[in-house]
């Protein structure tokens, strides 16, 4: 019986790290907008803080290279030419993928390893 109490109790704790780094607040305080968009916005050229020219659009075929913005203090995004815009990196990943909220963050806590 005790063996089993100690199972649930460890399933329990596992669970609840999980929850946390499921959390969407979590996930955002823990990835820098910055580093984030150098990642996966390569050939920008980023400031560390304020609205930045994003480059070219990710969400449909740009030519021009100033319709795409990101702001690196907070983690919204918007492209002028598509209307493509989120609040922050979570929403950044839903619709680059086409994901829904909590596969997004998933996503998220797997590839900056918060998990």
């Amino acid at each position: 019986m005790l063996s089993n109490t100690k199972k649930k109790t460890k399933s329990c704790q596992m669970g609840k790290i999980y929850s946390q780094k499921l959390n969407a607040n979590f996930i955002k305080n823990s990835i820098s907008p910055t580093d984030f968009y150098r990642h996966e916005l390569p050939a920008a050229s980023l400031k560390k803080n304020g609205w930045n020219i994003g480059g070219l659009c990710p969400f449909h075929s740009d030519r021009s290279a100033g319709s795409f913005m990101v702001n690196v203090t907070t983690g919204q995004f918007k492209c002028f030419s598509c209307e493509t815009s989120g609040a922050d990196v979570i929403d950044f990943v839903m619709a680059l993928n086409g994901l829904q909220f909590f596969e997004a963050m998933s996503i998220l806590a797997d590839d900056w390893r918060l998990v």
